[in-house]
């Protein structure tokens, strides 16, 4: 069980930062898969479901990271994450060129398993030490994931170049997954001093009711959250295997191209970060509509954007979609508390695990048009579940508060 701190630790939080950093190279897929290719002689159409295997598998390792964290506590889960990330970029590191399905396994399945160790329980602490701002707490550290992919990418090239494919495996094995270790060490939860030391405005922001797994999975807000899951990330499934080839055929050049990419994971980290702190404000749900308009919005441009217009959808999409990753979180600690919100929320993210390869496999079977008709439509789905969020939370929460007080007269 994780070490409870008496007083604020910022170390706790910058370990769970430096963590999520760590583990956010397993969405570098993209950079991987050309050099993997042509390293072990691979057909291109063998390993075009690797970005949506990763996905689901880190969706499975945030839930299961999530029931764990509920049982032993953020410290332990991360250092496991870490161990299982490490030893998924190793066996990846030993894969021959003779077959292909084996990478679906090693990089796909064991390091995204380990990345939703590690996401599930840093994300889990972070919130525990600003429980009264849970927006700028996931905020803080969605940002960090995704800045990961930004900063890491080209460093990640230089190492292709001069190592190989199998060396930087391995190197990155030795790297990145043991520093997300170590930083399990310094990892922390908060003391109800440290709860009880808060302010009394900030303290009624802690009076909750904690739901069960079972109560949250049997309410409209559980499954509000659910379905917008499902569905927003449509648009950015569209665009996202495509953006360079697409945006070649819509008028801009390869270096174009290119530099939309690099300004794609810059609107990504920006909007992680904002997108959730302005949710601590505006509300959770009324934040992620309005993302999920935009997302509406730059759909429709999608079926017929060219130059200019072109990048301005592509990072419309990239915006709308990566800011509710901040926000899910915090939207369903602040229904459901924070007791089993690992369990409540990892289940939840598995229809986001079930919406990638959906989307991706759909993408791949229709015209271009065609895929943002259906990634519009999808976003319009997002936008009338949302409000049903707010209506259950009305619904139930003088009867939660009632609840509440009674589980803090007796916690047994």
């Amino acid at each position: 069980m994780a070490a409870k701190s008496t007083g604020f630790k910022l170390s706790s939080v910058i370990a769970c930062v430096v963590a999520m950093f760590c583990i956010g190279i397993v969405y570098l897929w993209s950079v991987f898969q050309q050099p993997v290719i042509d390293h072990y002689g691979w057909m291109k159409e063998s390993v075009t479901m690797i970005s949506s295997a990763i996905v689901f598998f880190y969706m499975v390792g945030t839930l299961i990271g999530g029931v764990l964290n509920d049982r032993i506590g953020p410290r332990l889960v991360v250092i496991l994450g870490g161990v299982i990330f490490c030893i998924g970029l190793f066996t990846t590191s030993l894969l021959n060129g003779r077959i292909s399905w084996p990478i679906y396994i090693t990089y796909g399945a064991v390091a995204g398993i380990g990345v939703g160790f590690v996401y599930s329980a840093a994300l889990n602490c972070i919130q525990r030490w600003f429980p009264h701002r849970r927006g700028f707490a996931t905020g803080i550290s969605v940002c960090s994931f995704g800045l990961s992919t930004v900063v890491l990418g080209p460093l990640i090239v230089v190492l292709i170049r001069r190592l190989g494919v199998p060396a930087t495996f391995r190197t990155l094995a030795f790297t990145f997954p043991v520093l997300a270790i170590v930083c399990g060490a310094f990892i922390s939860t908060p003391s109800p001093e440290y709860i009880n030391s808060l302010t009394v405005q900030k303290k009624t922001v802690l009076l909750q009711r904690q739901y069960s797994v079972g109560e949250a999975l049997g309410t409209i807000e559980w499954w509000s959250i659910a379905l917008a899951l499902f569905f927003l990330p449509a648009p950015y499934m569209m665009i996202l295997p495509i953006v360079k080839t697409l945006g070649v055929t819509r008028g801009l050049t390869e270096a174009a191209t290119t530099v939309v990419v690099s300004a794609m994971g810059i609107v990504s980290a920006v909007s992680r970060l904002t997108s959730p702190t302005i949710s601590d404000k505006t509300g959770r749900a009324m934040t992620i509509w309005v993302l999920s308009l935009i997302c509406l919005i730059a759909s429709l441009l999608m079926t017929f954007a060219k130059g200019p217009l072109y990048i301005l959808a592509v990072l419309l999409i990239t915006f709308g979609y990566a800011g509710p990753s901040g926000i899910f979180a915090a939207m369903t600690t602040d229904a459901f508390g924070t007791k089993h919100v690992g369990a409540i929320f990892g289940i939840a993210l598995m229809f986001l695990g079930v919406s990638s390869p959906v989307f991706t496999f759909i993408s791949t079977r229709v015209s271009t048009s065609a895929a943002f008709v259906i990634a519009a439509v999808s976003s319009l789905a997002s936008l009338a579940v949302l409000p049903l969020y707010n209506v259950g939370r009305k619904k139930h929460r003088e009867r939660d508060l009632e609840i509440a007080k009674q589980q803090e007269n007796d916690p047994a």
